[in-house]
């Protein structure tokens, strides 16, 4: 009877434990940071900053492994040794959100991707709006799209809703 208690016990525990809530971090590529390409292609370096002989086409997004500085330029992995230089392209880091244009001072400044502003759009105050990524000025400063190519910065904006992306 007693080793019958025990096998009774054994399996209640068991059951226990499968049924009990676990925590799992996922990892997949939407995480962390990347490099889009915004000339009309980009060559690829080594670690050396030699050039490799291949480009890679405009528009194509990348994982950046580890940002390099070869003679003043950065460069950033996107396979083993092999980079791309900040002057054909440029990071980012996925940040899914609605943001609320808070400034009540008149309509607010959009910028491209290389900080400069755009003299032919801008946002009205009140609006709001889905951004899907930020990018950073070299000094910090976050900016984040609203739409291809147009950055408005964080100071100008509160957040609304935020989505871990999956």
């Amino acid at each position: 009877m007693k080793k019958l208690a025990v096998l009774f016990l054994t399996i209640l525990l068991g059951l226990g434990f499968s049924f009990s809530p676990t925590s799992v971090k996922a990892e997949s590529v939407d995480n962390g940071s990347f490099v889009d390409v915004d000339s009309s292609s980009a060559d690829l370096y080594n670690s050396n900053g030699d050039n490799l002989g291949r480009k890679v086409p405009k528009n194509s997004t990348w994982y950046l492994g580890k940002t390099i500085s070869i003679k003043n330029t950065d460069y950033y992995q996107v396979a083993t040794d092999e980079y791309l230089s900040s002057k054909d392209s440029y990071t980012f880091s996925n940040r899914p959100e609605v943001i609320k244009v808070s400034s009540t001072d008149g309509d607010v400044p959009l910028y491209d991707h290389n900080f400069v502003q755009l003299s032919d759009v801008a946002l009205a105050p009140g609006t709001s709006w889905y951004s899907d990524r930020v990018i950073f000025t070299p000094d910090g400063m976050p900016f984040v799209r609203v739409a291809t190519d147009e950055y408005v910065g964080m100071w100008y904006v509160m957040q609304q809703e935020f989505s871990a992306k999956l």
